[in-house]
């Protein structure tokens, strides 16, 4: 029996954890649903001096409303968590889906990484 695919990787830049996608389309909801599951556990096990989790999105091109439910779940789990959630280097196709929703609202996104874990929670 063959491992599944990983959905992410995770790094630690000081305090930050970062999370890249891996995958350039989230559209399969089986793959989304890895994907959450992934997020998930880099939350639950984060250190604890980490103060924000930042999910890069630079591979990715495509993202289902399935995947930006996802995210919302995950928005609300960093709330509990008080763990601060940004986002960065979306697609700029993606990023209107973003604003079109009003996510953009919801959202603390950065257009780079750097951005991410420089700026103030």
């Amino acid at each position: 029996m063959s491992n599944p695919k990983a959905r992410t990787m995770t790094r630690y830049e000081g305090r930050a954890a970062v999370v890249d996608c891996l995958d350039t389309k989230l559209n399969e909801e089986l793959a989304i649903q890895a994907w959450g599951d992934e997020l998930t556990n880099v939350l639950e096990a984060l250190p604890p001096r980490t103060d924000r989790l930042i999910v890069n999105f630079q591979n990715v091109q495509f993202m289902s409303s399935s995947a930006l439910r996802v995210l919302i779940t995950l928005n609300t789990k960093t709330k509990v968590a008080k763990i601060a959630l940004f986002l960065c280097s979306i697609n700029p196709n993606i990023m209107e889906v973003f604003k079109i929703t009003r996510l953009d609202t919801i959202f603390k996104i950065r257009p780079t990484e750097v951005e991410a874990i420089n700026s103030q929670i």
